[in-house]
């Protein structure tokens, strides 16, 4: 019989905590990588819009209406996305309007998850006829289509997030 030296014996894999083993399996996928590198990215230019930016999003400059990229004929790293038919540089526009982007955004978020766990809770808790009803109204905003909402809602800020009400699809 063969004897073990304790010393050549590999020890027993480290236990990781949750976070440990999310990470671990999140740096794996690139695409993941990817994806939280660019959300931070558009999460540190909406905070520091104000301070990144060039320009004042709503300064118009008169005298270079429609200003090309840099990186076209005419361009100057003044405006380097180019101004609108205002003046306004587009760069800034763009860097601010992060902001407003992020914020429709978690506004959807935030709302449709109250009024998830309202309804579902409304469905668990009270008769069969509330639950019934619920169902057969998300059935029905599932038939309708997103172009006859945003058509009967009407184009605006406060419509635009109600309509595409089927984020999932």
């Amino acid at each position: 019989m063969s004897v073990v030296d304790p010393a050549s014996v590999p020890a027993a894999p480290k236990t990781m905590t949750p976070f440990q083993e999310f990470w671990h399996y999140f740096k794996r996928n690139k695409g993941a990588v990817i994806g939280l590198v660019y959300v931070v990215l558009m999460l540190l230019i909406a905070i520091f819009a104000g301070a990144l930016a060039p320009h004042a999003p709503a300064e118009q400059f008169r005298d270079v209406l429609l200003h090309p990229l840099v990186w076209q004929e005419g361009g100057s790293w003044r405006f380097i996305l180019g101004t609108d038919d205002v003046g306004r540089d587009i760069l800034s526009r763009l860097m601010y309007g992060t902001r407003l982007s992020l914020l429709v955004g978690c506004m959807v978020v935030v709302l449709l998850l109250i009024l998830g766990v309202v309804f579902g809770l409304m469905a668990g808790y009270l008769c069969c006829a509330v639950d019934a009803t619920i169902m057969r109204l998300v059935d029905i905003m599932l038939a309708l289509p997103n172009l006859l909402l945003v058509a009967i809602f009407g184009p605006s800020i406060v419509n635009a997030p109600i309509a595409p009400r089927c984020w999932w699809r």
